[in-house]
């Protein structure tokens, strides 16, 4: 019947389906009313005809309108177009009035897909025309038709053209969205892999070696039999391989961003390790990938910041916002709790907190960030960490 095979990109469009929503409406009410206004009457066959035949629309109308925007909602829409543009056809010779319908009739000859759109308007044109011709009408007249016929074309270009470029830049931030999760996903194994990597490196040239060493010089202590040397140096060998393996758990990247976004592993451990009766996590900004070496030091300060309000601030509350700036993302920590005194804790190693703020600010600096605590006591704590967007 139709050319409804072809399948153009304005498929879905909402502004094109609020459009064909608004033409069946129109249709719907035009027909009924129009159809119960002019000589109802079923005094005899004709003036019967004359009364139901305006009607014979409207199911195919509602149908249509009912299931506008779904898998078939284009074809009942072509076939309530086709019987509108038949019944009108027959009506408009018989009362110039129904000629009110046209611009109905153009709108829903639009809305059919593919070049079966172009040759309905023709054929609602041409019957205008003649039903003009037939009531003798003055030339000028004809010319009506005609500029309806080249404005609803113009009109259907114009909107049709939208729908599509409003689709396809639609599909293309989709892409686009889909890319950068791909790529930061793709970055975060890379990271995860070379870290193994490296760490695997780091585990044979410091512990395996001195837990050898160790071996070694048990036996030699074994074989010799001097206790007293032999033990020391066996200490020594140890602690050295303590202090290696405390720089690496100090290294290694956290487990929570294996499988997490750095904003969901910010408010798993926010939820999960914060003491205070009430925790916030807020995100601000649209969340972009950082690289991992700066997701790591924002988890570490994070993990500091709440070991510090668990042990030391005896808050009740603690609100933790993630902002997403123009050049720089900003981890805030604030707590309601006792605070402090900047002088009074000197002698743990650090203005502004213990070892582990100092370590949360030598990472970050090393990053190209900073690290900023507000604090007083009786009066919470604020800390603030930021770092360029691009980190390495």
């Amino acid at each position: 019947m139709l050319d409804t095979s072809q399948r153009q990109r304005t498929t879905g469009a909402p502004v094109i389906d609020r459009l064909n929503r608004a033409w069946m409406v129109a249709g719907i009410a035009g027909f009924a009313i129009l159809g119960a206004t002019l000589r109802p009457s079923f005094d005899d066959l004709a003036s019967a005809a004359v009364t139901v035949i305006p009607l014979l629309p409207l199911p195919f109308l509602v149908v249509a309108l009912r299931r506008n925007g779904g898998s078939d909602g284009q074809r009942w829409l072509d076939i309530a177009t086709v019987a509108s543009i038949a019944v009108w056809s027959v009506v408009v010779f018989g009362e110039e009035r129904w000629v009110a319908m046209t611009w109905v009739l153009y709108g829903l000859s639009f809305s059919v897909r593919g070049i079966a759109a172009l040759l309905l308007a023709t054929a609602v044109t041409a019957i205008w025309m003649i039903s003009l011709l037939v009531g003798d009408p003055e030339p000028w007249r004809l010319l009506i038709p005609v500029a309806a016929f080249a404005a609803g074309a113009i009109i259907w270009a114009t909107l049709t053209r939208s729908a599509t470029e409003t689709v396809e830049l639609t599909e293309l931030v989709e892409q686009l969205r889909a890319t950068r999760e791909e790529l930061a996903t793709t970055e975060r194994e890379k990271g995860v892999l070379e870290e193994r990597a490296r760490f695997a490196g780091e585990i044979h040239d410091t512990l395996a070696q001195g837990f050898t060493s160790i071996v070694v010089l048990s036996r030699s202590v074994q074989r010799s039999g001097d206790w007293r040397d032999g033990i020391g140096r066996i200490e020594e060998v140890a602690s050295d391989n303590l202090q290696a393996a405390r720089r690496l758990v100090a290294a290694i990247g956290p487990a929570e961003l294996d499988s997490s976004s750095l904003p969901a592993a910010l408010e798993d451990h926010v939820t999960n390790a914060a003491p205070a009766t009430t925790t916030e996590f807020d995100v601000v900004g649209s969340p972009e990938p950082l690289g991992a070496a700066a997701d790591v030091a924002l988890l570490r300060a994070l993990q500091e910041s709440i070991l510090n309000v668990r042990t030391h601030s005896q808050a009740s509350s603690v609100h933790v916002t993630l902002s997403y700036l123009d050049d720089r993302v900003v981890l805030d920590v604030v707590d309601d709790g006792v605070g402090f005194t900047p002088g009074d804790v000197a002698d743990r190693g650090d203005v502004t907190g213990g070892q582990g703020l100092r370590a949360v600010r030598q990472r970050i600096e090393s990053l190209g960030g900073t690290v900023e605590v507000e604090t007083a006591a009786d009066d919470g704590t604020a800390v603030s960490v930021q770092l360029p967007i691009g980190a390495p």
